[in-house]
């Protein structure tokens, strides 16, 4: 017996925070990320592909633009500093997002804003070492990347 998607999308919303359980911590509001991304893509398994191939360039973006801030930080004023890096980083994303296999540019947009959250946020697992960058894209792309997962569910265990 299928419910009504009101039904399934508000259950599995319930399961997903199971993420944020204290030993993964996995932000939940990363996966809702990726959720809506599926379904304001056409909710699909389709639109599956063009999610995850996007999800990359902004992402990495991300990691480049928060290691250049931390590295031009020693030669400006932070907040300089933090300009010209997004002004570089976001003008190489806009490059990539050209390219027809990255051309989600609402995934590439969200998934390198996720990073900036995950990381100055402090929603992963940190200890002050250089790992933590690596562990925030970790943590980011795990959410945003389950979040698909969760929309496609969605359609399949309801009767819409």
């Amino acid at each position: 017996m299928k419910l009504p998607i009101e039904v399934v999308v508000a259950l599995l919303a319930g399961l997903s925070c199971l993420v944020a359980w204290p030993s993964l911590g996995i932000p939940v509001w990363a996966l809702f990320i990726g959720w809506a991304w599926y379904f304001a893509l056409g909710a699909t398994p389709a639109v599956m592909k063009s999610i995850y191939l996007s999800m990359i360039p902004g992402s990495l973006l991300a990691v480049v633009c928060i290691a250049l801030i931390n590295f031009l930080s020693s030669y400006m004023v932070g907040m300089a500093a933090m300009i010209l890096s997004v002004v570089i980083t976001v003008y190489a994303l806009m490059q990539l997002l050209k390219i027809p296999f990255f051309n989600c540019s609402l995934v590439g947009f969200n998934s390198f804003s996720t990073i900036f959250a995950v990381y100055y946020g402090g929603f992963y697992p940190h200890d002050g070492t250089q790992v933590d960058l690596l562990m925030a894209l970790l943590w980011g792309v795990i959410g945003n990347a389950l979040g698909p997962v969760f929309g496609y569910l969605s359609i399949r265990l309801s009767r819409s």
